[in-house]
């Protein structure tokens, strides 16, 4: 088989006058130094210096200015990591360390925000206002995460309202659309109770042009968020409840033929779909000076109205949760820190195929108990356990020409044990052995081709070594690690579009090495670097539809070799009070991948170079102009073959060039 391959300006206007006063410049020390990490993902807050395994943060500064807005584009900061919408942006598909999204309703990588995880449906969010940081554990994370967790766990984080009051919002302007996010965050009752509120839209342009000259692509976004937060000063209580609700209304499920990538001219068949999305939660913690008992309660839906391919195939998802857990508190200094819990979730989803007049509908409970301390052992020496039980009940059925119904059982164990020893000050090795699971169950996408439904859960058994850095002086950090994993049973979906199914084909071994170095040799200097090597391969293929076709030793699907991550700034004070002129370069490079299994369909590398300046008017306003994709590369983020078509391809974004302001009060 032949292997294939695929090789307006707009100005933001800036209202000076809106800042009588410029704020002083910095102080020297603290322009000189990184910011400390914390990382809270672990379910207790703790020190990524200590922790034996792999963590990234971004804080908001970091991801405004590299314009990232969505979770989908946290693969421009993080090293080892690709994130791509299959189809839609409902479908995520996330590969962290090899570790790919193949299943398009469970990625492999969970996606919380302040401790509440998300529907899969809502996995490519918009980031909220009133961020704080991004946070990313390197995966398998089975022992406190379970299912769902093999890549990784990203943990987005937001300030919580209290006393101060502030008002934000940042307001974007390009070529391509724009977009901006609001947030506001008052004391109700001084010392007592406070609220907050916080908005996203985007309005991306069409981005393709059919056969028949209609303009397709284009994306509207909104997002909003209200919580309120009960925590009485001097009372171990803090409680929060949170409301959400989102809309995506989108034609982004057009594809271009081989033979038109370069003019960006899509096939016309009809596509589109809206996704109505609704989430509650409560997060309540008692502190009981020891140690904080914390409860979680979240509930989402997911409504998702959908044409493809001229074909109306409407979803819908429900999920429940509630975690119990109680974690140690750092700040006792004890010998022993530990989190242990119980977490429960229901998920109830359901598909029609209206012109089969074909439903599918499933029912899944899973059941968890985990328990993950650190032992320090030594002033230098930490000693890190973890162990998690899972138990996952799914219950199928199937009415229309394919009519089926059943259920089934799986049960995981997940153990941990990982080591950190500080061999001085400034340097740290560790060493990590970890598991993690997806549990089986049966294929949603019911067709009358589906000549099976169930398939079995799969398993990861994870080794990894590292070394970190950081300097008395605050200004560098470095982590370097190796990793080498094995999955067996790996899932996959298999057949052609659009009778895929999901089945397990095999075994799969990951290995690679990670290397993440900020730096801030002066105080107007920075540089943030990531580089990756990764090299994922089938080590057994055995795919029931082609039984006969073994693929052993090719790459997995969205799982590139190289990927890698720069960043440059420098800092120039200007005189007379007018702030500081920040510019910047952003460099990413993802190597050749494939998006199917035989490697006959996918991307050659490629790098995408950003550029800009920011100006920070004074701490409370800044005003940015920037270029994403300078050189304007055409790259696939997904592609498949369709019978009768050939290779149908998705397309990253173009060239974009605008400006930003951000404003607080």
């Amino acid at each position: 088989m032949m292997r294939h391959r695929l090789s307006g300006v707009s100005l933001l206007a800036l209202a000076v006058s809106l800042s009588p006063q410029i704020a002083a410049a910095q102080d020297n020390a603290e322009a000189s130094t990184l910011e400390p990490i914390v990382i809270t993902a672990t379910k207790r807050s703790e020190d990524y210096f200590l922790l034996p395994s792999t963590t990234d943060i971004a804080n908001a500064d970091e991801l405004l200015t590299r314009n990232i807005e969505t979770v989908a584009d946290l693969d421009r900061i993080f090293p080892d990591v690709n994130i791509r919408t299959r189809s839609s942006r409902a479908y995520a598909n996330f590969t962290i360390r090899g570790q790919a999204s193949l299943d398009f309703y469970n990625p492999s990588t969970q996606v919380y925000v302040d401790g509440l995880p998300q529907d899969s449906f809502n996995l490519t969010r918009s980031l909220p206002g009133g961020l704080e940081s991004v946070e990313l554990l390197y995966g398998p994370q089975g022992t406190l995460y379970g299912r769902g967790a093999i890549g990784g766990v990203i943990n987005i984080v937001t300030r919580k309202p209290d006393n101060e009051g502030r008002i934000g919002f940042t307001s974007n302007l390009t070529d391509q659309g724009g977009g901006g996010t609001f947030h506001a965050s008052t004391p109700i009752i001084e010392d007592v109770l406070y609220g907050d509120a916080n908005f996203t839209f985007r309005n991306d342009h069409d981005t393709y042009t059919t056969m028949t000259g209609e303009e397709v692509g284009g994306t509207k976004d909104l997002n909003g968020q209200v919580r309120l937060r009960y925590a009485p000063t001097d009372s171990p209580w803090d409680m929060t409840v949170t409301a959400g609700r989102g809309h995506v209304s989108s034609t982004e499920e057009y594809f271009v033929m081989e033979s038109m990538l370069k003019d960006r001219i899509a096939y016309p068949a009809p596509s589109q779909y809206d996704l109505d999305t609704w989430n509650f939660g409560i997060n309540a913690a008692y502190d009981l000076g020891f140690a904080t008992v914390t409860a979680l309660t979240g509930y989402q839906k997911s409504d998702l109205d959908r044409t493809v391919f001229g074909s109306y195939t409407p979803e819908k998802q429900w999920t429940l949760s509630q975690e119990l857990r109680i974690a140690s508190n750092p700040d006792q200094g004890s010998a022993i820190d530990y989190v242990a819990g119980l977490y429960y979730q229901h998920l109830d989803f359901t598909r029609n195929v209206p012109i089969a007049s074909q439903t599918s509908r499933q029912k899944v409970d899973s059941y968890a108990l985990f328990g993950d301390m650190t032992w320090h052992a030594t002033e230098r020496l930490d000693i890190s356990p973890g162990l998690r039980l899972d138990y996952e009940h799914a219950a199928a059925d199937a009415a229309g020409p394919v009519t089926f119904s059943n259920d089934n059982g799986f049960t995981a164990l997940s153990p941990k044990l990982g080591a950190s020893y500080g061999l001085t000050d400034e340097w740290r090795a560790y060493g990590l052995v970890s598991t993690g699971f997806k549990a089986g169950g049966f294929t949603r996408n019911v067709t009358s081709t589906n000549n099976a439904f169930t398939y079995d859960p799969q398993h990861t058994y994870n080794g990894e070594a590292g070394l970190k850095y950081r300097n008395d002086d605050g200004t560098l950090e470095a982590q370097l690690s190796a990793y080498y994993n094995i999955t067996k049973d790996y899932q996959m979906f298999v057949d052609v579009q659009p009778w895929q199914y999901l089945q397990n084909v095999g075994e799969v071994t990951s290995k690679g090495i990670n290397l993440k170095v900020r730096a801030k040799p002066t105080e107007a200097f920075g540089i943030t670097a990531g580089l990756a090597y990764n090299h994922t391969r089938f080590t057994d293929y055995n795919n029931p539809v082609t039984p006969g076709l073994d693929l052993t030793g090719n790459t997995v699907p969205y799982a590139p070799e190289f990927t890698a991550n720069l960043m440059l700034d420098y800092r120039f004070e200007l005189e007379s009070g007018r702030g500081a002129l920040v510019p910047y370069v952003g460099l990413t490079y993802v190597s050749e991948h494939y998006f199917d299994e035989t490697n006959t369909i996918g991307q050659k590398a490629y790098a995408l170079a950003d550029v800009g300046v920011k100006w920070e008017i004074d701490e409370k306003v800044t005003a940015e102009a920037f270029v994403t994709n300078v050189f304007d590369k055409t790259y696939a983020t997904y592609g498949f073959q369709y019978p009768g078509l050939g290779n149908l391809y998705q397309l990253g974004q173009g060239r974009t060039i605008g400006g930003r302001i951000n404003m607080t009060f």
